[in-house]
């Protein structure tokens, strides 16, 4: 595990910026309203910012690169470096996450897999023709099922229909 050094060290002063919605009324330069991002730079952890969310042009964005600060203090103390252990953590949770997509893919529409392993999708195929000839199977037992109990049912009244017949033969 890195020192806390090591990932002070480690980090580079750019941002890695997260945004969210926001209902001030503030307004870019290019006269835009203005999105509220969240810097992760080594000096303002989590610290966050209006910012220009720009206007779509041919096959990118354009923006003011207007910037103001929405939060008045920089994080300082115990909370600036809970803000950077926290970044760390969500750093590499998101690098483990990304090597874990790699190492699973989902069978797609166009019938073409990922990265799944051979063997793990020939298995899931294996149980899928299973589960359709189990219901299949199941169709075919409920129809005999039925055709059975209507045997029995005639069965039983042409039994009943003999054997009353028999009973008044037998008095007369």
């Amino acid at each position: 595990m890195m020192s806390q050094s090591d990932n002070f060290q480690s980090v580079n002063s750019q941002s890695a910026i997260s945004s969210s919605s926001t209902e001030h009324g503030v307004l870019c330069d290019c006269n835009r309203k203005a999105k509220i991002e969240r810097a992760w730079t080594r000096e303002n952890p989590g610290r966050r910012f209006f910012g220009c969310k720009g206007r779509r042009v041919r096959n990118g964005y354009e923006n003011c690169n207007f910037f103001r600060w929405f939060d008045v203090e920089k994080p300082h103390g115990w909370q600036h470096l809970a803000l950077l252990a926290a970044r760390d953590i969500i750093r590499e949770q998101k690098e483990e996450l990304a090597v874990l997509r790699n190492k699973v893919t989902i069978p797609n529409h166009e019938g073409s897999n990922m990265d799944i392993s051979n063997e793990f999708v020939e298995k899931f195929k294996e149980k899928v023709e299973e589960c359709e000839a189990l219901k299949k199977e199941v169709l075919i037992l409920g129809e005999r099922s039925a055709v059975f109990r209507n045997v029995l049912v005639a069965s039983s009244v042409g039994f009943a229909i003999i054997l009353g017949g028999m009973i008044v033969m037998s008095k007369y």
